[in-house]
């Protein structure tokens, strides 16, 4: 048995899939890995052992695959100079200023995978120890994927404990189709490359400049007869074709048990974002976080109205969160969050929009009417009268590509979910805790904090790390939080926390007391650090 380890370093992987410019390429297909692997034989000076390792590779049939699913991440157009033009402009390259390149829009596709490691297997396939030790020395060479932004860590292995294959090779009724290597496969990717004429080019076009007399006659005499045209100055060098593979393996998933959706909370991950624009009544051009308690009020308010003016009377518990005698219900109703810029190098936490959040139709038992009914007053509020913070515009947001943090998965960790969360707004603590050390003291508001995920329909966290600093960037601290008042007047306590459960969950997560009024709203964390 043989297999390929590749993981993707960045937790992205980049590449365009051949069939759709517009959309990348997963899983990874087996032919793009064997061009890298030929791509690194190429770079490093073509080693005989690393030539006989590819070419036992490419006869080799097409292999088993083992990849996760994976988001699509928003396309983004650049406008890049560009090496596959000639014609000057004004863009001047970095590495050459002297050099100038028109710019020309590209597009880099990239999805972000569940599992960062694919996994290419060859079940029957026993390499000889010099082919084995020549595919391990190429692998150490590899350092991408596809684009040059799509870095990986590849590697040769003969033991996959616990790893079965997703996708098997069927040429009946394939699900999809990947591009393969075969025979022959190296040997054409070299005639692409075009090393050869190429040196040839530079080293007959460097005499022919540095010689003179019989010496500059014979080299282009030379050049005429490799290249089969006369020598000029400003000459085109041979060109460097891109690698086609044009043999394609229909692959099918393997049938097996669906695995358990992750665990949810009571609240629906289907957001609805409102991208907050400024008017020329607004103040200061942007909101920041630490607003979030005077917007989710205003905005609250705001819904009851158009409620009223709609003709509902009285207001439906699911937008007021009381029963009609003024009682708090004792399920989830609607909430009120801030989408903002953070979990970014250059991210400094204002505000981009807010989102209406309802509970799940399993929780809400007028659900089928009372949804319609609190779309319909929302879709009336155009702008919010905030005071000494001014007037601000309220948009659906309903753009093909927002910007991340306006999107619901930024949020709720998508369909697959996340095992480590923090917090954008403070953890509101449900009650006051009365340990005296310092050490009981946070064991007391991490078990507070455990309880809160339970609350709302969450497994009990695995840890639970509370301070003032949230571990998403751009977050203020804790401290700079307005707090939430009790009825009697007294401030309740907050905190930042960072939450890690034993399995992945999708949200939104919104904890503690202040949940319906955004605070206590969590992030996904990627693993291992801060976003």
């Amino acid at each position: 048995m043989l297999a390929l380890g590749i993981r993707y370093l960045t937790g992205y992987a980049v590449a365009t899939d051949p069939s759709d410019r517009t959309r990348a390429e997963w899983p990874p297909h087996p032919g793009r890995v064997f061009m890298a692997l030929a791509d690194a034989y190429f770079e490093t000076g073509e080693d005989v052992r690393e030539r006989q390792a590819l070419e036992w590779l490419e006869a080799l049939p097409s292999p088993l695959v083992t990849a996760s699913d994976a988001d699509a991440r928003r396309l983004v157009t650049h406008y890049v100079p560009v090496n596959d033009r000639s014609i000057a402009g004004k863009a001047f390259l970095q590495s050459a200023p002297a050099i100038a390149r028109i710019k020309q829009p590209r597009t880099f596709p990239r999805v972000r995978p569940v599992d960062d490691t694919v996994w290419f297997i060859w079940p029957d396939a026993d390499p000889p120890e010099a082919v084995r030790d020549a595919l391990e020395s190429l692998c150490r060479k590899v350092v991408r994927v596809g684009h040059s932004s799509s870095l990986v860590q590849v590697w040769v292995t003969q033991e996959i404990q616990g790893i079965v294959p997703r996708w098997i090779p069927e040429d009946d009724a394939p699900e999809i189709r990947m591009r393969v290597a075969s025979p022959g496969t190296l040997a054409m990717l070299r005639e692409r490359y075009n090393a050869a004429a190429i040196e040839t080019f530079f080293e007959l076009d460097a005499r022919i400049r540095s010689s003179r007399g019989k010496d500059q006659k014979e080299a282009k005499a030379a050049f005429r007869e490799a290249f089969g045209r006369e020598w000029r100055r400003g000459i085109a060098p041979p060109e460097r074709l891109r690698p086609v593979l044009g043999l394609w393996q229909g692959y099918r998933r393997v049938e097996r048990e669906e695995d358990s959706p992750p665990h949810g909370t009571v609240f629906d991950p289907t957001l609805t974002v409102l991208r907050l624009e400024p008017t020329d009544e607004a103040f200061g051009g942007r909101l920041d976080l630490t607003t979030t308690l005077r917007l989710t009020n205003v905005l609250r308010a705001a819904l009851m109205n158009r409620a009223t003016e709609l003709g509902l009377d009285p207001v439906p518990e699911i937008i007021t969160g009381h029963y009609p005698d003024g009682q708090p219900l004792d399920r989830p109703h609607a909430a009120f969050i801030p989408l903002a810029f953070v979990g970014h190098e250059h991210a400094g936490g204002h505000l981009l929009g807010l989102a209406l959040v309802l509970p799940r139709s399993a929780y809400w038992p007028g659900h089928a009417v009372e949804r319609r009914q609190v779309l319909t007053a929302l879709a009336r509020i155009q702008t919010l009268k905030l005071g000494r913070l001014g007037v601000w515009r309220l948009v659906p947001e309903v753009r093909e590509s927002p910007a991340y943090n306006l999107t619901p998965e930024a949020w709720t960790g998508g369909r697959h979910g996340a095992r480590v969360w923090g917090t954008v707004t403070p953890i509101v603590l449900d009650r006051h805790p009365k340990a005296e050390s310092r050490r009981e003291y946070y064991e007391e508001v991490a078990a507070v904090i455990r309880q809160s995920c339970e609350r709302i329909g969450l497994p009990s966290p695995l840890s639970v790390t509370t301070g003032p600093v949230s571990p998403h960037l751009g977050v203020p601290a804790s401290r700079e939080f307005p707090r939430l008042q009790r009825k009697d007047g007294s401030e309740q306590r907050h905190t930042h926390a960072t939450i890690v459960f034993p399995e992945p969950v999708v949200g939104p997560v919104l904890l503690g007391a202040g949940r319906y009024r955004g605070y206590g709203l969590c992030r996904p964390l990627r693993e291992g650090g801060a976003s």
